[in-house]
């Protein structure tokens, strides 16, 4: 009996060049994955909690007169929310069955009123704090687990525009978010050191990028940086450019729908990554893609990654020409696609299962030479001015290109040879991890400094976000700011 057909729906990639406001980037959002869903769902839902005829509340532990308390208070105002109260006094209260929205911490005594009395309840908070059972493994409905600093003032700027159609361009979010503290002061530092790197033209500038942003709908916020000039080189984990081939050639990822376990999916070949599907027959096709491309290499010489992922794009670009892909804009701009770690990934598998088909026809294996890319990451470098890190995550990639200084570093000590020596200038980070956790993506750039590898009075942001959250403002602050600066 064959098996009954799931029904997922499909993500959308994020488009920049579609986002003419905040609020567009939120919309936005709501068909990624990740955080940046969290974000555009949420804000859905508490725009239709403030439609309708009975207003929500707000529940709010924190200080009245801080810059998040009086933004709150702003809420009330408007009339989009009925009263802002304390969670101790909520807890007293005999009304129920309104709608809430809970920004910030509340002590477990006031917990049970929380969960229990509204009918429901939006949960904004760092501390994956939320209704018990309300949050399972790749399904957060009705919670933003981020700083709520950061997040209101973006919801707020949101529903103005959905709601009295007050536009407003990023660059205004990014100069309001300032005063607010925490993670919305990283934003605003962040991204006025990106523009500061974007606008030294003797910089030469670095995308590093680990994680499943591509799977998560990010992929064309790298095609703008490539293409806008932002970036010269990227260094990526191989998945990433894996998944995000998928995009390249027209296919589709999917939103996780809850009702279906894993082992339902698996029977279906349909790969879970948190809170989106990718169907194994997208890779499948993926491989026939890279099978087609390497088929013109006699093997007679090694390859490097980058020169696969240049020979990718150049195929994207001849047989793709109406879909946007990061590989196929990287071709199309000269920015050359490190991937250090090449073998972790479909990237890897594909040329490891062609390989065997190469022999059993008698036809000379590819070989994969790392020390190819190490030596054109010494020679970028070394030939550039200064050189910037703008980094998502951490890991192999962002390792990979900071490792070039020390790498210089012991060539000549070692070698006697008179290179230039380099540390990076610039340095902008999204990653949420803390430097205690002991890895890589947690490193500080003052611990890069001991290591050499960066100057002492570098431009350095460090924001600790959620980067699908975080990096699509960035970008398009950069892009407004240019479009600014060529009026002027």
């Amino acid at each position: 009996m064959p098996r009954k057909p799931l029904k997922f729906e499909a993500l959308k990639s994020l488009d920049l060049a579609q986002c003419g406001t905040v609020g567009d980037i939120v919309d936005g959002m709501r068909h990624c994955a990740f955080g940046a869903r969290m974000l555009g769902e949420v804000a859905l839902t508490i725009q239709a909690m403030i439609a309708a005829k009975k207003k929500p509340i707000l529940i709010y532990s924190g200080l009245d007169d801080s810059p998040l308390g009086r933004l709150l208070r702003q809420f009330v105002k408007n009339q989009w929310f009925d009263r802002m109260v304390i969670p101790s006094v909520y807890a007293s209260q005999k009304k129920r069955g309104e709608n809430a929205v809970v920004v910030g911490p509340f002590s477990e005594r006031y917990a049970k009123a929380i969960f229990t009395k509204p009918e429901r309840a939006v949960f904004i908070n760092p501390f994956d704090m939320a209704r018990p059972g309300q949050i399972r493994d790749g399904y957060f409905p009705d919670a933003v687990f981020a700083d709520p600093r950061f997040v209101m003032p973006i919801l707020y700027r949101t529903l103005d525009e959905w709601i009295n159609g007050r536009r407003m361009p990023v660059a205004a979010l990014i100069s309001e978010l300032a005063p607010y503290g925490g993670v919305a002061s990283q934003v605003t530092k962040g991204a006025k050191a990106l523009d500061l790197m974007v606008r030294d033209r003797q910089c030469l500038r670095f995308l590093t990028v680990s994680g499943a942003m591509t799977v998560g709908k990010m992929d064309l916020v790298i095609c703008d940086m490539i293409e806008s000039g932002l970036i010269h080189a990227i260094s990526s984990t191989g998945a990433l450019m894996a998944h995000g081939l998928v995009s390249s050639i027209g296919l589709k990822h999917y939103k996780y729908n809850p009702a279906y376990d894993d082992t339902a999916l698996a029977r279906r070949k349909l790969n879970r990554v948190t809170d989106t599907l990718e169907p194994e027959t997208n890779l499948d096709t993926v491989e026939e893609v890279i099978g087609q491309v390497i088929e013109q290499l006699d093997g007679a010489r090694p390859i490097s990654p980058t020169l696969l992922n240049r020979l990718v794009g150049k195929h994207l670009a001849e047989n793709y020409p109406n879909e946007r892909g990061i590989l196929k804009s990287a071709y199309l701009h000269g920015v050359p696609v490190f991937v250090p770690a090449f073998v972790d990934s479909e990237l890897g598998n594909d040329l490891y299962i062609h390989n065997i088909k190469r022999k059993r026809r008698r036809k000379k294996p590819l070989l994969v030479d790392l020390e190819i890319d190490s030596k054109e990451l010494v020679k970028l470098v070394t030939t550039a001015r200064r050189f910037g890190i703008f980094t998502i995550g951490g890991g192999v990639p962002r390792n990979n290109v900071q490792n070039v200084a020390p790498l210089i570093e012991i060539i000549n000590e070692r070698l006697g040879t008179a290179l230039p020596p380099r540390r990076f200038t610039y340095g902008i980070r999204i990653c949420p991890d803390r430097p205690h956790f002991g890895h890589l993506s947690g490193c500080t750039y003052s611990e890069n400094e001991s290591w050499r590898k960066a100057v002492k009075n570098g431009v350095y942001a460090e924001i600790q976000a959620d980067a699908t959250q975080v990096w699509p403002f960035l970008v398009k602050y950069v892009l407004e700011s240019r479009q600014v600066s060529e009026r002027n």
